[in-house]
């Protein structure tokens, strides 16, 4: 995943696991409304990359705001439910891998907000 940071060339990037990166590029094809961005994100996750900063507003702010503020949840209960993770070991290095999206989509709006990329009080 690629986030925008504001900056021209400074994206910051996230790795993972094919798994984790399906359950990710999921969770954000369902963010997306933008019928052409919906087809881009879809075929970035097929291809293993996704540009974040490539979407069109509303829906690049919608997407950054709900990996903050839902992904979190969202890994709990439905990518490492308790009835799986019971099941592995080193459970909280997954969970944390995945949480980190949260993170990072954090830090993009903040970047975003502080070079004036995004307008103050959007996301």
């Amino acid at each position: 995943m690629s986030f925008p940071s504001g900056g021209e060339g400074e994206d910051l990037d996230w790795f993972a696991t094919a798994a984790l990166f399906g359950d990710a590029a999921a969770f954000i094809l369902r963010q997306v409304t933008d019928e052409r961005a919906k087809r881009v994100v879809a075929a970035g996750a097929v291809s293993g990359y996704v540009f974040i900063g490539d979407l069109p507003e509303p829906d690049q702010t919608n997407v950054l705001t709900a990996l903050r503020d839902e992904f979190p949840d969202h890994v709990d209960s439905v990518i490492y439910p308790p009835d799986v993770t019971s099941r592995m070991d080193d459970t909280e290095i997954f969970v944390a891998r995945a949480k980190s999206l949260a993170r990072m989509a954090s830090r993009s709006i903040a970047l975003r907000e502080a070079s004036g990329a995004l307008p103050e009080g959007k996301g």
